[in-house]
C-alpha cells in the first residue's frame, strides 16, 4: 500500500516536470508567458517532490529539504510574473523581472552555501522559511492586484469572465490553495 501511495504522490510532481520541459522546449510558440507558467510549474514540481520524499523518508539527505525550501523562494514571483505577462500581454521579460529573479537566485544559493540546511536546519526552518513565506505572500497579494478586474467580475452576474481569465483565475485560486 505504502508503494502505490508513494507512486500516486510523486507522480503528480513528475507530471509537473514533464510539462515544464514541454513547456520550454517543445512548445511551438515560445512566448514569455509559456516560459514563466514552466518556471512556477518547476518550482512547484521541486517543493512537492521534496515534501513526497521527505513523507516516505524521515532520513532523507538534509539537501533535498534545503532545495524543497529554496523552490518556495520562486512560486510566488513565477506566479505574479506570469499572470502579469498575460494580463499585460508582455512579450519580453523586463529588466525588473530578471533583477528580481537574479537576485533571488543569488539569495539563495549564498544563503545554501554559507549556512547549509544540513549545519543550520533551526535557521532555515524558523528565520528563512519565514523570509520565504513572507516573500511568497508578498507575491501573492500582489498577484490579487494583477487579477483584481477579474475577480470583480466573478462577483457581478451580468459580466462574462473569458476562458482566458478563468485559466488564470484558476492558477491563483491554486496557489492560493497551496500557499494556504
Amino acid at each position: 500500500m505504502t508503494g502505490f501511495l508513494f507512486f500516486f504522490s510523486a507522480l503528480g510532481a513528475f507530471n509537473g516536470l514533464l510539462l515544464v520541459i514541454y513547456l520550454f522546449f517543445f512548445t511551438k510558440e515560445k512566448t514569455l508567458s509559456k516560459y514563466l507558467l514552466g518556471g512556477l510549474i518547476l518550482a512547484l514540481s521541486i517543493r512537492i517532490g521534496k515534501s513526497v520524499l521527505l513523507y516516505f523518508d524521515r532520513d532523507l539527505p538534509k539537501v533535498y529539504l534545503q532545495i524543497g525550501l529554496s523552490a518556495c523562494f520562486f512560486i510566488g514571483p513565477f506566479l505574479f510574473f506570469y499572470l502579469k505577462s498575460v494580463v499585460e500581454r508582455k512579450e519580453k521579460l523586463p529588466k525588473s523581472w530578471t533583477f528580481t529573479l537574479l537576485g533571488l537566485l543569488g539569495l539563495v544559493t549564498a544563503v545554501g552555501l554559507v549556512r547549509p540546511y544540513e549545519n543550520y536546519p533551526d535557521f532555515w526552518n524558523y528565520i528563512f522559511a519565514f523570509l520565504i513565506y513572507y516573500q511568497w505572500a508578498f507575491f501573492m497579494i500582489g498577484s490579487l492586484y494583477v487579477m483584481r478586474k477579474s475577480i470583480i467580475k466573478l462577483g457581478q452576474r451580468n459580466k462574462n469572465i473569458s476562458a482566458n481569465e478563468k485559466w488564470l483565475l484558476s492558477i491563483l485560486t491554486a496557489n492560493w490553495i497551496i500557499f494556504a
